[in-house]
């Protein structure tokens, strides 16, 4: 294991090791389920209904060339935005949900950059396949080179009509900016997987001694290292 690695297992490991009281805060992140939709409300490009109708416009779903809140990669590709009235799946937060399988050659990404201070987080979004197919369905999510993660049929129990939670912990080591990201994978054929519901929680100790204390633990293991080092 690396000195990044050690150093996140210290961080990871300090609230329960140490025993500190913590308080938990919502990380800020821009159209989290989805209840915006493309810039401008353009109509969309497969169906030509506009954001605002998909609830009362069959079939309730549409392919759009922006998000509001991310910045979209992928080319071409597109996001499909689904309302709770067109699929038998109704949306985890809200009446909206997403693919990035914007429909054939139409595979697409969509990032937002986050300001995070140094501390334990956790990173929380809901999951479903649009078919039992893993080759078409997966999709990757990543938060700067700290998070790196697939989900796909399967992943957890992940089913066909029922939300599933994807989960993980994680340290920041150094204060920054980091790339929140996910990406459609696999054959690109309008059959993909749903997200909704993104949230990114932090928990920070108090009192700050703790994280003191934990810079005193990776101090003294990196001195350790030096004087085996240096034997």
């Amino acid at each position: 294991m690396g000195l990044r690695g050690v150093l996140q297992a210290l961080v990871l490991a300090g609230l329960a090791g140490l025993g500190l009281p913590a308080s938990a805060a919502t990380i800020p992140i821009a159209n989290f389920s989805f209840e915006t939709g493309p810039n401008g409300n353009q109509p969309g490009r497969t169906n030509g209904i506009r954001f605002n109708n998909l609830g009362s416009t069959a079939p309730g779903w549409d392919t759009y060339s922006t998000l509001s809140g991310w910045s979209k990669g992928g080319g071409g590709g597109r996001v499909e935005i689904q309302n709770n009235r067109s699929t038998a799946l109704n949306a985890h937060d809200g009446s909206h949900f997403i693919s990035l399988d914007g429909g054939p050659g139409r595979n697409a990404s969509i990032s937002q950059t986050l300001t995070l201070a140094a501390g334990v987080y956790a990173l929380s979004f809901w999951y479903s396949p649009e078919n039992w197919n893993a080759a078409t369905n997966t999709i990757s999510y990543n938060l700067g080179n700290v998070v790196n993660g697939r989900v796909t049929v399967g992943t957890n129990g992940a089913a066909v009509g029922v939300w599933t939670q994807v989960y993980t912990r994680f340290a920041i080591l150094t204060p920054g900016s980091y790339t929140l990201s996910f990406g459609a994978l696999g054959a690109a054929d309008g059959v993909g997987g749903f997200i909704d519901d993104v949230t990114l929680i932090t928990t920070v100790p108090a009192p700050a001694a703790g994280f003191a204390g934990l810079t005193g633990l990776a101090a003294l293991w990196g001195v350790k290292r030096r004087k085996r080092r240096a034997a």
